[in-house]
Formats: structure tokens, sequence, C-alpha cells
């Protein structure tokens, strides 16, 4: 059985890669270098170089330089070779692949940061070669990134353990890969008392605004605290919608919005929901779900953003959480999501928050 999660890379599989990448490296190099030295070790030793002494000197430059150019080479095919395939020569050995904060191959800018730091951090005497090989041993987000790794935004995955995000639609994957079987049931919010729907007031925008009959989205977000993760006021809970098969107690149609979690939850989006690690809405806020994600490194604050659809299509709303949000077009676009500003998005769209992140699609939940 094919295993189709994403598996982080081990610290040994990272350092025999880039031991192997090294040694490559070191052989091209040992030859012209080592012809270098044997020419040099020819010389006389006399005040006043003979002809032999000149043919000796030339020589050794000529073999510096032809082993500098072949390193030189080397190092820019690896680095066009990972940019575009997130895999270099011990990696492809190995089984690991490269990628950005999506999934998809790094580039070359990616590349060139990671490949700068780690060459920084060796640069320490004795202890800098081990310190770069280990460092993703120290990462509290247990996802195995190096120091170089987070300065880039990249991740190394073992792609024959798990999936290879390169080649299956990135992080997110693909809509056929099915959610794991063993994943609790999502956990239904329910109101002891239904309060009635207010009207929201249209959020400014160019075009056309969300107008949502059960969810209140002011125009401009309330000042939060000075601490954004702090719990606000009361949040009633809007009674659940009646329509299509889900009117008659059977699955949602195919027209529902579903929204499927990183976790791999999938759940349908019958009306505003908040999400976040312990999410609150605003003071007399109207919301029909509060959606908590599993974030160890608390990288998404406890109400970060809110999701909700109307006539106009599917709206996400950043409420202003400590690091923001991104939509990922299907087209591969990314755009950081304005807080407090409600921006449209469609079926195929990834909306990213903190380390967490969910897919827009259509079907059954």
């Amino acid at each position: 059985m094919v295993n189709l999660e994403l598996v982080n890379a081990s610290t040994g599989k990272r350092a025999g890669a880039k031991l192997i990448d090294l040694g490559i490296a070191w052989v091209l190099q040992l030859l012209p270098y080592t012809l270098a030295l044997a020419s040099l070790a020819g010389l006389s030793g006399s005040a006043y170089p003979t002809s032999s002494d000149e043919q000796a000197l030339l020589a050794a430059a000529v073999w510096w330089i032809v082993g500098t150019v072949l390193g030189i080479a080397l190092w820019i095919f690896c680095w066009a070779w990972e940019a575009r395939t997130g895999k270099t020569p011990g990696q492809a050995l190995l089984g690991l692949r490269t990628s950005g904060p999506e999934g998809l191959a790094p580039g070359w800018g990616a590349v060139f940061v990671r490949n700068f730091v780690f060459g920084l951090i060796c640069l320490i005497p004795v202890a800098g070669v081990v310190l770069a090989l280990i460092s993703n041993m120290f990462d509290p987000n247990s996802r195995r990134q190096g120091w170089h790794d987070k300065a880039a935004r990249t991740f190394v995955f073992d792609v024959r353990a798990g999936r290879d995000p390169l080649t299956t639609g990135g992080i997110n994957g693909p809509a056929s890969f099915a959610p794991r079987a063993d994943l609790p049931a999502l956990q239904q919010v329910a109101s002891p008392v239904a309060a009635p729907a207010a009207r929201p007031k249209a959020p400014v925008r160019p075009a056309a605004v969300p107008a949502d009959p059960a969810v209140s989205v002011p125009a401009a977000a309330p000042v939060l605290a000075k601490d954004p993760d702090a719990d606000l006021g009361a949040t009633r809970f809007a009674p659940a919608r009646q329509g299509g098969a889900a009117a008659a107690g059977g699955a949602p149609s195919a027209s529902d919005v579903v929204l499927t979690f990183n976790d791999g939850r999938r759940v349908a989006l019958r009306g505003p929901v908040l999400i976040g690690r312990n999410p609150a809405g605003y003071d007399d806020e109207t919301v029909q779900e509060l959606l908590a994600v599993d974030d160890p490194g608390k990288s998404v604050s406890k109400t970060h953003l809110a999701v909700w659809n109307d006539q106009s299509g599917v709206w996400v709303q950043d409420r202003k959480s400590t690091n923001g949000t991104r939509v990922v077009r299907a087209d591969g676009a990314t755009a950081e999501a304005p807080a407090g500003q409600p921006v449209l998005v469609d079926a195929g769209d990834v909306v990213r928050f903190g380390d967490c992140f969910f897919s827009i699609g259509r079907g059954h939940a």
C-alpha cells in the first residue's frame, strides 16, 4: 500500500545526501588540484627561477583553474537541478526532495539562500559543518527544517517513505487523494438557543461584496486588543441552514462548498465559520461553526480567519492574525489576504494560515 502522507526526511538521510554532494565535488576537483600541488612540488627553490620553474608555475596555475571551473560548473548544475526538480545527486540517491512552502519546486532564489546560509554556518570552526547538518533536529515545529531551510522557507521530504509533493500537486495534493479513515469525526457546535440572524454590513470592496443573511460581517473589523490571540466576546450561533439533501437528512448536494484541511478533515460550508486554535467571535457576531485546528507550534492565532459563502461565492477574511493568511490560486499565484478585508476565493484555491491550510472544493464532505 502506497503511503500518501508527506514524510519529513530524517536527520541521517539529510546529512547523508549532503555528504554525497560534497563528496562528488571533492572527487571531481581532487585530480586537478593534486596535479597543481605536484607541479608546485617540482620547483627548484632557487632564488632565480629557471625555465623549468616557470613551466611548473604555469602548469600549477592551469590545473588550479581547471579544478575551480569544474567546481563552479558542478555547483551551477546542482543549483539548477534542485531549483527545478527539488533534487541534488545525493537526494536523488537517497530518495529525498527539496520543496518550497507550497510543496512545489523551490526555485532559484530559495535554493541560493538555502545553500548560502548552509555555507555561512559551515564557516564556524570545527563545529560549523556538524551544526549545519543537524540543525533540523532543533525545529520546534517538528517539521525538521534546518536553519538554512527556515531562511529559505523550504522543506525536505522523504519520497520513499511517503508522497512526493513535487509530482502530486504540492503539499495539498490532488483532489483524488482520499482523507485518512481513522481521523475523528468533526465536532458540530450547537447553540442552546437559536438566535435570529442579523443582516451583514457590506465590506468596502471595488467589486461585488458578500451579503449573507446568516452572518454579520462588519465593514471594518473591531479594533483588537494588543494581543491578537485575546479572547473576545460571546458568539451567537445561527440555526443550521436547511436545503437540498441536507434538509431531508441526507448528504449535502454536489454543489456544496467543501473545505479540505491539511489534517484530512472535510467540512461542508453551510454557514459562516471561524477557524483558529480556539476560535471565538466578536460581540454579537453570529456564526454557524467554530473550527479548532491542532497547531502545537502556535503559528495559528486563536481566532485566525472567518469563511462564509453567499451568492457571490466563497469569502475569506483574516481576523488580524499574528502570521496572516495567504490565498494560493489554482494557477499557482499567491496573494496575501489583507487583515479585516474579505477576499473572494474559488474552487481549487488553497488558503494557508500559519502552518495549516485548507483547499476549496465542491462535493460531499
